[in-house]
């Protein structure tokens, strides 16, 4: 029997879920609905729409990611390679520790539609920051003469790596490991990595932010699975 009461977060959870398995024009309202337990009007009465259902759950990956909202956890002057490690490594543990199954989202050709022209934009902006700081990487000459545009389609393809393990693997050491394996590419000298590990916790411990308070709810989350 259909729950007469159902929420947002129910909705999205399930949405997400279908999305990720039958593709998003591959998944009706009405089996939406269903999966939640509730008949379409009560869907509709959150979600006028199957994109509107899909336009949440980018706000709620934006509302999570320093990347996309464009701002930066790092001061004025930090390096290149410091900023480019803590932003790797941010972005891994915000999509590992999604409630929802973004695949649907990322995975597919959905947000280059023109339905999500916004965050197709936004998205983009976010690959242009990460290109602009190889590039004043290697000005410093931090980096090596690199493409960075070939940097950021590898970068970009790991992030989206993340997105598939999502709650199937819950590696507290994965954030770390793959920026450490972002700097691979990049550094001229890799044996400063532990160092610039380091001055990235340093930067968050002066903000009063601890990498691995951080990191905990990953952690939690593997043990509640």
């Amino acid at each position: 029997m259909a729950r007469s009461k159902v929420t947002p977060e129910q909705i999205l959870r399930e949405a997400a879920r279908l999305f990720a398995t039958k593709g998003f024009h591959g998944t009706s309202t009405r089996e939406i609905a269903e999966a939640v337990g509730v008949r379409q009007p009560s869907l509709f009465h959150h979600f006028a729409s199957k994109h509107d259902i899909a336009r949440a759950l980018y706000a709620y990956d934006y509302e999570r990611s320093p990347g996309l909202r464009g701002e930066r956890e790092v001061p004025d002057g930090t390096p290149a390679s410091v900023e480019l490690y803590q932003g790797v490594r941010r972005e891994i543990l915000v999509e590992m520790t999604s409630a929802y199954d973004l695949r649907g989202l990322y995975l597919s050709a959905l947000i280059d539609e023109p339905e999500f022209a916004e965050w197709q934009a936004i998205y983009h902006a976010a690959l242009g920051t990460i290109r602009g700081l190889i590039e004043r990487g290697v000005m410093e000459g931090d980096f090596v003469p690199t493409r960075a545009d070939v940097v950021v389609e590898v970068l970009d393809a790991t992030i989206n790596q993340a997105v598939r393990w999502s709650g199937a693997q819950p590696d507290t050491s994965l954030p770390d490991d793959v920026a450490t394996l972002a700097l691979r590419l990049v550094l001229a000298r890799p044996s400063r990595i532990p160092a610039i590990r380091r001055q990235a916790d340093r930067i968050l411990e002066s903000q009063g932010i601890r990498w691995a308070d951080e990191l905990a709810s990953l952690g939690d989350r593997r043990r509640s699975r």
